[in-house]
């Protein structure tokens, strides 16, 4: 019965592998060959198959369905699943052997446990399942803590302002931007046009402090040829006209005068508004933004803003607080300005955790503009990769905390302003190689600076 193995590298074999689960069968259904691999997944010694029927084992229920049946009667290739005794799925090929006739001679099968498939199938479906509520929370952690050119939201004020931009992005609704100086309006306003429906159309800002008074009407509105001297032949398109199917962002809008604000509230009302020296109405189509620094409430009440104008613009108003009571902001912002002017002039620079310390103590009273501009000079005017406090600018080593002149309480005034004097000596000397620089960054003469720092041996 031995003789009946497949045995390896034999050339009279049809299947070299005797790895697999394969047996060879008659016309009549006879296991006639079998590999060493067979009758694992049936829970029977390979020897005990052969000779035997494969209709007689379907009876007993080692395996069902039986394949050689259906090879000989769709004369083809058959792929089926088998259920065995012993509990597992079998997938299980069939190929027929024709002889010179056309007729079936032998069946070859092979199979597997597709148990196992089945297994890794659920294992990759749990695996997709849990990368796509990673990538969810991935995409909430970045909408939580967004970049908005430069504006970072980590703090739980800018995180309450970025879910209400996420709500009404999609709407056109006006969004009246306030703030200080510096703090991001203006970023803010482009990444709500960016984000809105009005994307694929233009983004027109409009400095409404920075257009005198007399011409603000012709930039504003445009103007027809020879609507006034100096004006151009073919006239000129203003920005309301420049803004259509787009965003209109009136940048420092507290600052209009009375008489433009009342041309604005009706040009805002009505949609559409006449060119200097026209007579034929231009529809406007545009979603409408507005900043300012100004308590435009206390505006309203000294009469220098006009109520009406107030309420049309009012609709969503975002307050965006000041960087120093937003330190987890200012931290993300420092690293954040790091990283991205670094890489705009090609400098690796990194900075030393005492100059961070520092830098999050000062007041910032420009915000994010001043950060992002200091980030800047130190980035390139640092002589080495790591930037510490030595670096800072003289104005900025001046802003100490109170407390570092507690220590100094019981001392005569003179003795005070002598302690004081030797400190920014000493912070100058640092940051200057000559005498001549100090006496010129501290406004002093040179030979001030010499007997200076002589008196305080520094």
């Amino acid at each position: 019965m031995n003789s009946l193995f497949m045995e390896g590298n034999s050339e009279k074999e049809v299947i070299s592998s005797l790895e697999e689960d394969i047996m060879v069968t008659n016309s009549d259904g006879i296991i006639i060959k079998v590999s060493k691999g067979s009758g694992s997944h049936y829970g029977v010694e390979p020897e005990s198959l052969l000779g035997k029927s494969v209709y007689e084992l379907e009876r007993k229920g080692v395996f069902k369905p039986a394949i050689t049946p259906e090879v000989l009667k769709k004369k083809k290739k058959v792929i089926l699943v088998q259920k065995a005794s012993t509990g597992k799925k079998i997938l299980v090929t069939g190929i027929p052997v024709f002889n010179e006739m056309g007729n079936i001679d032998q069946i070859v099968s092979y199979s597997y446990d597709v148990s196992e498939l089945l297994v890794i199938k659920e294992y990759l479906n749990s695996v997709e399942e849990e990368m796509a509520r990673v990538k969810s929370e991935l995409d909430l952690l970045r909408e939580k803590s967004i970049k908005i050119d430069g504006m970072i939201a980590d703090s739980q004020e800018m995180k309450n302002i970025a879910e209400t931009v996420r709500r009404i992005r999609d709407v056109d609704v006006t969004v009246l931007l306030l703030g200080e100086s510096g703090v991001g309006k203006s970023a803010l306003a482009k990444w709500i046009h960016h984000n809105s429906i009005r994307k694929d159309g233009p983004f027109i800002e409009v400095n409404c402090s920075a257009i005198p008074e007399s011409i603000f009407e012709a930039e504003f509105f445009g103007y027809e040829g020879g609507a006034f001297t100096g004006a151009k032949n073919k006239g000129k398109m203003g920005f309301a006209e420049m803004a259509k199917g787009g965003t209109l962002f009136l940048d420092e809008i507290g600052e209009l005068s009375g008489h433009l604000q009342a041309k604005l509230l009706k040009f805002i009302q009505d949609k559409k508004f006449y060119r200097v020296g026209g007579t034929k109405p231009v529809n406007a189509d545009f979603r409408l933004l507005a900043a300012t620094n100004r308590n435009l409430e206390k505006a309203v009440e000294a009469k220098e803003f006009r109520q009406d104008l107030f309420f049309r613009l009012n609709v969503v108003p975002l307050k965006i607080p000041p960087l120093r009571e937003r330190k987890e902001d200012l931290f993300a912002l420092i690293h954040y300005f790091l990283h991205l002017i670094s890489k705009r002039h090609n400098r690796e620079r990194q900075l030393d955790k005492a100059l961070v310390d520092h830098l999050l103590q000062l007041e910032w009273k420009g915000n994010v503009r001043e950060l992002e501009n200091l980030m800047e000079r130190l980035i390139v005017t640092s002589r080495n990769s790591i930037i510490t406090k030595d670096d800072l600018p003289y104005e900025y080593h001046m802003q100490e905390k109170k407390e570092e002149f507690i220590h100094l309480e019981g001392l005569s005034l003179t003795e005070i302003l002598g302690n004081v004097e030797r400190k920014v000596l000493i912070n100058a000397k640092k940051r200057f190689r000559t005498t001549t620089e100090i006496a010129n960054a501290l406004g002093i003469s040179q030979p001030s600076v010499v007997r200076k720092l002589k008196k305080y041996d520094c």
